[in-house]
């Protein structure tokens, strides 16, 4: 799926990814793409170094889980928790085949990590598919095209 992303559509989204890494009293917050690329993320210590490695592996492992859902007999499994001793990563799909990641820790309440994470994902959802119809609405591709009638394009020379 092509997704394009305005600039309002972007702040409003970092405005919510923000609130569930203060409420979720997260580590780090990421939205990203199907193939793991990042839209957007905020961590507490400002360390992103191996951010695309998470971003990329989580997202691997979150979509790996739907073929295995599939497999079972379920539709997909809405969300992933992977809870460790002293780090923990929710995984929650979009509608548009985005990936919400909260990294946490062991001082924050998983079940309170997920109220928040899906809240947040009905947030974005909301706004992105009001920002596509808006989009789809108000914008052409800007593309004319014109045909020049004199032209034979496929006329064999002798």
């Amino acid at each position: 799926m092509l997704f394009a992303m305005t600039s309002q559509l972007s702040s409003r989204i970092d405005t919510i990814l923000r609130a569930v890494l203060q409420r979720a009293e997260g580590r780090a917050v990421y939205l990203c793409d199907k193939g793991g690329n990042i839209v957007s993320r905020f961590s507490q210590d400002g360390n992103d170094a191996m951010a695309d490695n998470i971003s990329a592996l989580a997202a691997g492992a979150f979509f790996a889980t739907q073929e295995l859902a599939k497999l079972i007999g379920e539709g997909g499994f809405q969300c992933v928790l992977h809870q460790g001793g002293g780090s923990s990563v929710y995984m929650q799909s979009l509608a548009n085949e985005m990936l919400l990641l909260v990294v946490f820790g062991s001082d924050s309440n998983p079940g309170l990590v997920r109220l928040y994470a899906n809240q947040a994902c009905r947030s974005m959802d909301a706004l992105m598919e009001e920002d596509d119809s808006a989009s789809v609405a108000t914008e052409s591709l800007g593309l004319e095209f014109e045909i020049d009638e004199t032209v034979q394009p496929f006329s064999r020379s002798s």
